[in-house]
């Protein structure tokens, strides 16, 4: 007990004569730490990406994360009142989507039409359409069909993609045909898009049939290309690894569609930029092997520079790449260099401050020992003193890398390089300390003028 007690007050004594020096490192420490591990995190991709990886047949692919992902994104629909705001989007999809460096494809295994209740009898040619209703709403209702319009309308099954899912995935149709790369364009925003029909629709409906489909608020005209064959299935989005979703009783509604003539007015071609908005947040994305996630950060970057749009990104990336993915790899590079300065900086001012402690506090060590001191008992105060100093580091990089802070990135793995980078500083104070108090000769320290 007599040892802990003078451990405890030696480590006392040792820590308030150099208090102001102990806090500057701690300050700088701390600084430097959460630095280490983003420019760690932005270069080694410390990220949780492999969770969110999915198997398509022998690939690894990736959801994007676009609209959540960034604030600055949801203003992006604030560009949709012109058409060249209209055209950049649309445009920014279709170079993710045509993209042969890194494949993509875009789709929503759920996603709910309304249909107009006075166009359903000509659509379904006076057959029943019970089983074709989005079994959360099977129940008509008086709503909006469009901002502008109000009606009585049925709310259907149905899902989304684009070519590259269709392609993706194997569909074919037994009528009429499937999404083609002449059929995903129209001349002029009024022109019908093609919508598939799941096999169930068979007999029921027609190939050619016409029918306007409300979507996001939006108002499609749409005509039937084809129906699909039966027992088709596509995964829940993000989630390759579980059941599949049939498509047999669903419509499928097209993701990126390209329109070719500007509209006089802008709301006819704003509905097709909303979805490629959407199309992109239901992208996924293929990395193949051999390639760094850091390239495709830096790719998606330039194409949302290009156009105005905030950069798409796999789901999963690291804390670093997320908030550094708008910086220039020379200012990230700048960043790199302060960090290792500020780093090196930190370390001297500790290998300094304890050399000199050492130093100044010999005569007092030479007591201790020839008291019957042992050289563990005055190590260990000076060790604790190291951990503290370095405490507030680890609960700076914990408040700064926690979910809260960061948002929804992933953060497990980034923590626990705070606790190793921490424990690394912390084995370096204790070697220099060890290095320091090597072969101590008693009567030498005695000896020795204050």
């Amino acid at each position: 007990m007599l040892r802990v007690k003078f451990m405890a007050e030696e480590f006392l004594r040792s820590f308030g004569k150099s208090l102001l020096k102990n806090v500057l490192l701690m300050a700088m420490f701390s600084i430097s730490l959460v630095m280490a591990v983003l420019m760690c995190s932005y270069y080694l991709d410390m990220g949780d990406r492999f969770k969110s990886a999915q198997h398509v047949g022998d690939s690894m692919w990736y959801s994007l994360n676009f609209i959540m992902a960034d604030y600055e994104s949801n203003r992006v629909p604030d560009s949709f009142t012109t058409v060249t705001g209209c055209r950049n989007m649309m445009s920014y999809y279709e170079e993710l989507s045509s993209s042969e460096e890194y494949p993509f494809f875009s789709l929503k295994d759920n996603q709910s039409v309304y249909l107009r209740e006075d166009d359903l009898a000509g659509f379904f040619r006076g057959g029943s359409y019970e089983g074709f209703l989005d079994s959360q709403e099977l129940q008509g209702l008086y709503g909006c069909f469009t901002e502008e319009e109000q009606c009585n309308m049925w709310c259907f099954q149905a899902a989304q993609i684009d070519l590259g899912a269709y392609r993706m995935f194997g569909f074919r149709t037994v009528e009429g045909q499937g999404y083609t790369e002449d059929n995903m364009v129209i001349k002029q925003a009024s022109d019908p898009i093609p919508i598939l029909l799941g096999n169930d629709y068979q007999g029921v409906a027609e190939v050619g049939s016409v029918i306007d489909i409300s979507y996001c608020g939006y108002a499609f005209p749409c005509k039937v290309a084809g129906i699909l064959e039966r027992g088709l299935s596509l995964p829940p989005y993000g989630k390759m690894d579980t059941a599949m979703t049939l498509m047999d009783s669903r419509i499928i509604f097209p993701h990126g569609i390209r329109v070719q003539e500007d509209p006089a007015n802008v709301d006819e071609i704003e509905k097709y930029a909303f979805d490629a908005y959407i199309a992109v947040e239901d992208g996924t994305v293929q990395i193949p092997d051999g390639r760094e996630i850091g390239e495709l950060v830096e790719y998606y970057q330039k194409i949302g520079e290009r156009y105005g749009i905030p950069p798409a990104q796999p789901a999963g990336l690291s804390v670093g790449m997320n908030l550094f993915r708008k910086e220039s790899a020379a200012s990230v590079r700048i960043l790199l260099i302060l960090t290792v300065a500020l780093l090196c900086f930190a370390f001297y001012g500790l290998f300094v401050m304890f050399n000199d402690k050492i130093q100044s506090n010999s005569r007092i060590y030479g007591i201790y020992l020839m008291n019957g001191c042992s050289l563990g008992m005055i190590l260990v105060p000076c060790l604790l003193e190291v951990a503290v100093i370095l405490l507030p580091a680890i609960c700076l990089g914990r408040y700064v890398f926690s979910v809260e802070i960061v948002g929804e990135f992933p953060v497990e793995v980034t923590v626990r390089v705070v606790y190793l980078f921490t424990g690394a500083a912390y084995l370096v104070g204790a070697a220099f300390l060890a290095y320091l108090m090597r072969g101590v000769d008693t009567e030498h320290l005695i000896r020795q003028k204050d």
